[in-house]
């Protein structure tokens, strides 16, 4: 009987663990990685194992040390999203990351967004939906959505890519409340 108790708590210890720490969002040894997200990655390639990589004939050691791993830096895929991660295994989650000189806005789970985001203060910023080899990022100056100009401020002054709403942009047009050109 003490068996099946241990066994049925360890599939509930399992169980929970997984619901805490879902897959999706985990790295495996067959997941691509891309230069950046979308379809059109700048090609995509394999993680390869760094465990092998690092052997010669006569040593059988990984240079990284005892319990040591690294990954291949990039973006990934998961039912949830693109995601991107680090070269120590972790990911930007809940705010701004610059990753190779584009802006991304990363959900709690850590899945980048795409099209309209507003922050707690209000401010609108809008975040490349279309696979063109920029997706999910921050789009600043002039940009047509759904058929509307709007002017996301392009200077990097702590304020880059938020929506002018009321204003007149620097080149001189008069922006409404919406954000649209009138």
């Amino acid at each position: 009987m003490r068996k099946v108790q241990r066994k049925l708590f360890f599939v509930a210890v399992l169980l929970v663990l997984t619901m805490l720490f879902p897959m999706s969002i985990m790295a495996d040894e067959s997941q691509e990685v891309r230069r950046f997200p979308g379809f059109h990655g700048s090609g995509t390639t394999f993680r390869e194992d760094p465990f092998f990589d690092c052997l010669d004939e006569d040593e059988e050691e990984d240079d990284d040390g005892p319990g040591g791993y690294s990954y291949e830096r990039g973006w990934r895929y998961s039912p949830g999203g693109w995601w991107f991660q680090y070269r120590d295994g972790t990911w930007p989650s809940n705010g701004w990351r610059q990753i190779d000189s584009r802006w991304y806005r990363f959900n709690a789970g850590g899945h980048m967004l795409t099209g309209w985001y507003t922050d707690e203060n209000g401010y609108r910023y809008y975040l490349n939906p279309v696979d063109d080899g920029t997706l999910g990022s921050m789009r600043i100056g002039w940009q047509i959505v759904d058929g509307k100009a709007y002017y996301f401020n392009t200077m990097s002054d702590g304020f880059q890519g938020r929506l002018l709403v009321n204003t007149v942009t620097p080149d001189g047009y008069q922006v409404g409340a919406d954000g649209a050109l009138k």
